[in-house]
């Protein structure tokens, strides 16, 4: 299957000549490795004619078959508009997704390692030839090849499916930026995705379950996992308001892999263990622990029945992918029921491990055992790192980048995948105006400028993930990925040391509007709001630099020095940097001037965001104290929130006051041991 994008813009974008100037190579994303201008141009026309030399190298019959696919015509003369060569004697020492491509006056000649290069040489040529007005391209000569093997992306289809379609639709965007690693998240707590001869049943009935529960964000009520529904279509989105799902069939999973294989990029699973399987305890639970459940999600490490489903599911998995490596999840595994199971206990005492961390390492490096044994690798998140990592193991490191660098301390392979910079789950723009996002705030500048350090030569990459949790239609889903995707390519491919954010921007928004006249919903970045301007700038503060304390219930104070620094919250409320998290029913907040003082104002700012779990107080209460021992209330009024209110907003509650004092004390409850609030500045003046 072909690249729609291409075909549509080799159908489109050859129009009228007119004397404009030639587009050059710096419009191009990922930027290039090295380019050199010359004089002249030269503006291919429709139709034009091509060749392929190639020895020593696979793919030819379907390289052709892809440039006729843009309206190219073969043409095994000489003269042709694009002369292709190809083979490992073409580009000596070079990696086979490298290339040298010429535009001179007369025509194009690409010359590659292999026909990933020629591949990639042709969407530098097709983003060149959408960003002129005529089709006219600069002559020039361009040396480019990729700084990392692995480019990817990760979607989670398990929390909210996607068709079919849309999975095609999104490697056609990817191949465009020469990302060649799709990770395909297709187990996990809230659906199964994948039709497996092994296990069919559990499509059967935990890949569908209640519209209420997967059509709100985030929702806490029951999953309620029901049978297929009847007349069900395989890749679809199934919601009839009742019952929502979807799932794979191996002839989905073949075209999904096919499409992928022809546009050069690599399907890699997900198959979660041991953690992260709701829905397989759903429908086995005779794979739980014995003794007490605490945890709902991960299955009996002492019990070989559930191990043996994995190597079958596994073995069938690896028969669908030709990937490589086979991610197995390895994340966030409670261990409780662990700590109170006959049979995990047994497995300890048997295997002679020590603890719940060493059984986890125990099953990991039995699943790798089974992987490797049939010529895989298993890549999993960062915790497979904990209670020991098998040798052959490759980790993705997610918890930020410790987990990546220690791994690589170790002399194990490594992708960075850093929910710092890569988690697209998390808002790109100012929350108010974005959809609802997993964290508020992780902007296109934040994922460009991240730049993975390589130690010891074992990164192989980068990659970014989204999770859906908060994201229900493939609208949104597209909405999180452009234009931050394309940040991820740049650093994936392009060398160290070229990053230039507003090079960058000014080529992102030109991509973006091509995407969008194709049917992408991408992020509209050339509105974008940015960061909370009133954050960027000091607010007066007469508390500046006070001693302040925060004190959670009964429990010890703790430094709150933030909340008298002087700047207010971003848009980050998450981060620790500037705003103050607690998760309790009600706090003390104490603030010692020095001295007293005439204050004029008392206030205090709160993030609502009740959907994340930032909740305005419903109670706020002021006092003052000359000695620190006698307080006196202050009348400020409390905040007024109206029941229809935005999902987020800023809030500040405060008063103009006439008072002296040396010390102030807010005191004030959430209202619910739930949730809890966000604070980003006690405001004295």
């Amino acid at each position: 299957m072909v690249n729609r994008i291409l075909v549509f813009l080799a159908l489109m974008v050859w129009g009228p000549l007119s004397a404009r100037e030639a587009v050059t190579p710096e419009v191009i994303i990922p930027r290039v490795a090295s380019y050199t201008l010359a004089d002249g141009s030269f503006t291919p026309a429709v139709g034009s004619t091509f060749s392929v030399e190639a020895k020593g190298a696979d793919g030819a019959e379907a390289f052709c078959a892809y440039l006729e696919s843009l309206s190219f015509v073969k043409d095994g003369t000489k003269k042709a508009a694009m002369r292709f060569k190809v083979g490992p004697a073409v580009l000596k020492g070079k990696p086979e997704e490298a290339y040298v491509m010429t535009i001179g006056k007369k025509g194009i000649s690409v010359e590659a390692a292999g026909f990933d290069g020629a591949f990639y040489a042709v969407q530098s040529l097709l983003q060149m030839l959408h960003a002129s007005e005529d089709g006219a391209l600069a002559a020039c000569r361009i040396e480019d090849s990729p700084r990392f093997r692995h480019r990817g992306l990760m979607l989670d289809v398990s929390r909210h499916f996607q068709s079919k379609d849309f999975i095609l639709k999104l490697l056609d965007a990817m191949a465009l930026i020469k990302m060649n690693r799709f990770h395909f998240h297709i187990t996990d707590n809230q659906g199964w995705r994948i039709a497996l001869d092994c296990a069919p049943e559990m499509v059967q009935k935990a890949a569908f379950g209640s519209s209420k529960f997967y059509n709100n964000i985030l929702s806490r009520m029951p999953i309620g996992f029901c049978d297929v529904p009847e007349g069900y279509v395989t890749g679809t989105v199934y919601d009839d308001g009742r019952i929502y799902g979807g799932y794979y069939s191996k002839e989905d999973i073949r075209e999904i892999v096919d499409h992928a294989a022809a546009l050069h990029i690599t399907v890699v699973p997900e198959i979660e263990l041991p953690g992260h399987n709701r829905e397989l305890l759903h429908v086995h639970p005779e794979f739980y622990c014995d003794g007490e459940h605490v945890v709902d999600n991960v299955f009996c490490a002492g019990n070989d029945d559930a191990l043996r489903f994995f190597e079958r599911v596994l073995e069938e998995v690896m028969e669908l992918f030709p990937s490589q490596y086979i991610h197995i999840g390895g994340d966030e595994a409670d261990k409780d029921n662990w700590a109170h199971c006959s049979r995990c206990r047994e497995r300890m005492k048997a295997e002679g491990l020590k603890d719940e961390f060493e059984l986890q390492s125990y099953v990991i490096r039995r699943i790798d055992k089974f992987v490797s044994e049939r010529g895989r690798r298993i890549v999993g998140w960062d915790e497979i790192l904990q209670g020991g990592l098998s040798d052959n193991a490759t980790v993705m490191s997610w918890r930020g980048t410790d987990g990546g660098i220690k791994a690589m301390e170790m002399d194990h392979d490594v992708i960075m995948s850093p929910n710092t910079y890569y988690y697209f789950d998390y808002g790109q723009d100012a929350p108010y105006k974005e959809p609802i996002a997993f964290r508020s705030y992780l902007p296109l500048e934040t994922v460009y400028n991240y730049d993975p350090e390589d130690m010891g030569g074992h990164l192989l990459g980068v990659q970014a993930n989204l999770w859906t949790e908060c994201v229900i239609d493939p609208g949104h889903c597209e909405h999180m990925f452009y234009p931050r995707a394309y940040a991820v390519a740049e650093t994936g491919w392009s060398p160290a040391g070229l990053k230039d954010y507003e090079s960058f921007r000014r080529r992102a928004l030109v991509l973006n509007k091509w995407l969008m006249e194709q049917g992408y919903d991408c992020f509209d970045l050339e509105h974008e709001a940015g960061e909370r301007p009133e954050a960027l700038k000091e607010t007066f503060n007469l508390a500046k630099g006070s001693k302040a304390v925060l004190k959670l219930g009964d429990g010890p104070a703790e430094d709150a020095s933030i909340l008298v620094d002087g700047y207010l919250g971003k848009w980050d409320i998450h981060s620790g940097k500037t705003w103050k998290n607690v998760r309790r029913k009600e706090f003390c907040a104490d603030i010692d001037l020095g001295c007293e003082k005439d204050i004029h104002y008392l206030g205090a700012e709160f993030v609502d965001y009740p959907i994340r779990g930032y909740n305005v107080p419903a109670d706020t209460e002021f006092y003052v104290s000359s000695d620190g021992v006698n307080y006196t209330r202050v009348d400020v009024p409390q905040a007024r929130l109206s029941t229809g209110r935005k999902h987020f907003q800023i809030y500040t509650v405060g008063s103009p006051v006439n008072i002296k004092a040396r010390y102030i004390r807010l005191i004030f409850n959430t209202g619910s041991t739930k949730f809890g609030c966000g604070i980003s500045e006690i405001l004295v003046s």
